[in-house]
């Protein structure tokens, strides 16, 4: 989980452009206000189902780093489905408008820049914030969002991302990327989630924001078993609801039963679940996602791997630099994942 931070800042150091844009903050409401769905072009959730004109679809995709390159016509050859983009300076990077340098020295494409690329190959784009100023010490991965020091001021911007984006479909806001440390010792307990998850929607749907919303799991996106205590109780009164799960050594290290079990509780719980993340490598481990892979598929469910790029020297990197397959060390990942890709029809 934490070297894909120090991976996403090289990516960064190596490309640039020009321009300054900057963003207007305005207060956060605390009152929610729930969605009424009405245009039933856009995609939505029904129970554990992502649909798209009514019809269930599944949906394949990867996380990208298109914030510092906003070209993403190369994912088209894989049918990626979905975008999920990586915001390290949610701080700074702006909503519209050109390329700004941020202060880390970093050169940053406009959310709807890296929108606009996206749609113009049919992609879904997830925004996700994966830190607050850019740097490592603001990583939101295993941090309580409430005891961050950005916590009001995240807020604000989610505020103007959700404002911003109301009226595209295809663009869906994940809350928080990876939120509490895998081992609970941060005095963790499902009602803090649950607290803490219900603060970050009403933010968006205040805007009057109807997209779809990505709502974590604990445990640093490992854990599910939160939504199984507390996904129905926090469905209620909700639409367009997305659960996002992370499958590295919690899932990728236990067997098929284990996996086919844990899915089968989910789809019991009526709990509607997007893989967000996945990959063979993670904390120094390396693990074969193909059986993780073949469960989600069967059952129509929809995954993003770990990660877009072109890169010999990264396990978790779906091509080589000469844009192969990169299948070197890491259970032939590259082809495994591009297979999974290629059979899923996009909608």
């Amino acid at each position: 989980m934490f070297n894909r931070f120090l991976i996403s800042q090289l990516v960064a150091l190596a490309l640039s452009c020009f321009l300054f844009a900057a963003c207007k903050k305005s207060p956060v409401h605390a009152v929610v206000i729930q969605p009424t769905i009405t245009d039933t072009s856009a995609y939505q959730t029904s129970g554990t189902k992502i649909t798209y004109h009514l019809n269930p679809v599944q949906l394949i995709g990867a996380n990208a780093f298109h914030v510092f390159g906003a070209g993403g016509s190369d994912m088209k050859s894989w049918h990626m489905d979905i975008a999920r983009e990586f915001i390290g300076n949610a701080k700074e990077t702006p909503v519209s408008g050109g390329v700004i340098k941020d202060s880390n020295g970093s050169y940053l494409h406009s959310l709807q820049t890296v929108v606009d690329s996206n749609r113009r190959s049919n992609r879904i784009t997830i925004i996700c914030a994966f830190g607050w100023d850019g740097t490592q010490a603001t990583l939101f991965t295993g941090r309580r969002p409430t005891q961050t020091a950005w916590w009001g001021n995240f807020q604000t911007v989610l505020q103007q991302w959700a404002a911003h984006f109301k009226n595209q479909p295809d663009v869906w806001i994940e809350v928080w990327n990876e939120p509490y440390r895998y081992d609970r010792t941060d005095g963790y307990t499902d009602d803090v989630w649950m607290s803490d998850m219900n603060s970050l929607t009403g933010v968006i749907r205040n805007t009057g924001n109807n997209n779809i919303i990505l709502i974590p799991c604990a445990e640093q996106g490992q854990d599910e078993s939160v939504l199984n205590n507390k996904g129905p109780a926090f469905l209620t009164g909700k639409m367009n609801i997305l659960f996002d799960a992370h499958a590295y050594e919690k899932w990728l290290m236990v067997s098929d039963a284990n996996i086919g079990a844990r899915l089968g509780k989910l789809k019991q719980n009526n709990i509607p679940v997007i893989f967000g993340e996945t990959a063979p490598m993670n904390a120094g481990a390396l693990m074969n996602p193909q059986s993780f892979l073949d469960s989600v598929y069967n059952r129509g469910l929809s995954v993003c791997a770990w990660v877009w790029k072109n890169d010999d020297t990264d396990l978790d990197a779906l091509r080589t630099s000469a844009g192969l397959p990169n299948n070197t060390g890491n259970n032939n990942w590259g082809s495994l994942y591009q297979d999974v890709a290629l059979r899923v029809r996009k909608p």
